[in-house]
């Protein structure tokens, strides 16, 4: 089954469930990635958080990104 988000914010979301079932923290991720901690808290916090972060952040997870096109 697909899953459409309509926002970037449900993208978000969904990476923060991931990293609770996944027992994942942002210090883990934030150190996979090179930064400090705050450095996660300000790339998953900001405003125009895009897909390549999404990736980034994914990949330190251990995931990847799939984008699916679909005509309605």
């Amino acid at each position: 089954m697909a899953i459409i988000y309509e926002s970037t914010e449900q993208i978000i979301l969904e990476i923060r469930k991931l990293m609770l079932e996944e027992k994942i923290s942002q210090r883990q991720i934030a150190e996979s990635l090179g930064i400090m901690p705050q450095g996660f808290t300000k790339l998953i916090n900001k405003k125009n958080f895009s897909f390549e972060d999404a990736q980034k952040i994914l990949n330190a997870m251990g995931y990847h990104l799939i984008f699916e096109f679909k005509k309605n």
